[in-house]
């Protein structure tokens, strides 16, 4: 019997008879002697099995003042705000307190019949930080989904744009009503920056002079750097400055102070009008990535631009083409390795 720590909250190890127990209980360690002490007294009392319970808030109450927190702290916001919206609208009023694992099953198993399972381990991933900081803040004695697995995602084959297809793209954005989504893919294939980070460019950040961009809120910790502009996209921010408009390179055309919200139906559009299977708008950045590196560019550089924590995450967006491939296996013939 004892205490124990799994992550950042302090459970107790006790008998309850003859059968062995394991219980989270909170982030304070002294809490967690506390009800140990208690359970080792009921034991030898032959009480039964008592745990504290907290009259908690409703799950959209407290989902409120997490946003408030999440807006502060969170480079993601912008785009999480969404997804609470989503949980608010799916758990209601419901008292935190009477949340078990088996609501986060549930919901695994409500929301897989209309998502990907990337995008129910995104809603889930909130989810159980939402409860997590209702430990910390002390509104539960225990996070239910702390264990609770995310669903598997299969593994997808990277999709390297061709310079073929980049032009057949390119063409097919013009025909579709989206606002800027050309200017968005050519800064995207010749930056290599995140979806995000390009909505989320303001006028401030770039430096047409000096032609460098500044990225910062970056999703990592390196997220925040610099990438030099070249002909390309100095030519379309440069453009874009003439009607410039709002604090934004890319306003939102629905609502004034907001930045332009994910185009994903008029690019998937484009995709279908250019007959371009497979592509998602990520895989402009791995084209990016893979370009680079074929023209010559060192992988420190590359990790750099793409504002990598680890050079292990630069290597898998660097993806050798088929020629590569064939010459380096060709090279055996001119060094007589038979």
């Amino acid at each position: 019997m004892g205490v124990f720590k799994s992550g950042r909250l302090w459970g107790i190890d006790y008998y309850d008879g003859f059968t062995r127990r394991r219980k989270l209980i909170g982030p304070s360690k002294g809490e967690a002697k506390k009800i140990l002490a208690a359970k080792r007294l009921e034991r030898t009392r032959g009480l039964p099995e008592t745990l504290p319970q907290i009259d908690a808030l409703a799950f959209t109450d407290f989902v409120e003042r997490y946003s408030e927190y999440s807006k502060t702290n969170k480079r993601g916001f912008y785009n999480e705000r969404y997804r609470l919206e989503q949980l608010k609208k799916f758990f209601g009023k419901r008292k935190l307190s009477d949340f078990t694992r088996w609501d986060a099953e549930t919901f695994k198993t409500e929301m897989s019949r209309s998502l990907a399972p990337a995008s129910v381990n995104r809603l889930l991933g909130n989810l159980k930080h939402i409860f997590s900081m209702a430990v910390e803040w002390g509104v539960l004695a225990a996070n239910p989904f702390a264990r609770v697995k995310m669903l598997h995602v299969p593994r997808r084959t990277e999709r390297i744009l061709t310079k073929d297809e980049e032009a057949k793209l390119l063409a097919a954005c013009d025909q579709v009503h989206t606002p800027r989504l050309r200017q968005l893919v050519t800064i995207a294939l010749n930056t290599g920056m995140r979806k995000g980070e390009i909505h989320s460019l303001r006028w401030e950040h770039l430096d047409l002079p000096n032609r460098s961009i500044h990225v910062i809120n970056g999703k990592t910790e390196r997220g925040d750097r610099h990438i030099p502009m070249n002909d390309v996209v100095f030519e379309v921010m440069s453009t874009l400055q003439l009607g410039r408009k709002s604090g934004f390179v890319f306003p939102s055309t629905r609502k004034d102070g907001e930045h332009l919200r994910d185009p994903k139906k008029g690019f998937a559009k484009a995709l279908r009008l250019a007959q371009i299977p497979h592509l998602r708008f990520h895989d402009l950045r791995h084209t990016f990535a893979t370009r680079i590196v074929h023209a010559g560019g060192d992988i420190i550089t590359l990790k750099d631009l793409l504002g990598h924590t680890k050079i292990t995450t630069t290597a898998r967006y660097t993806h050798p083409l088929a020629d590569d491939k064939m010459a380096a296996v060709k090279r055996l013939d001119f060094a007589g390795v038979r």
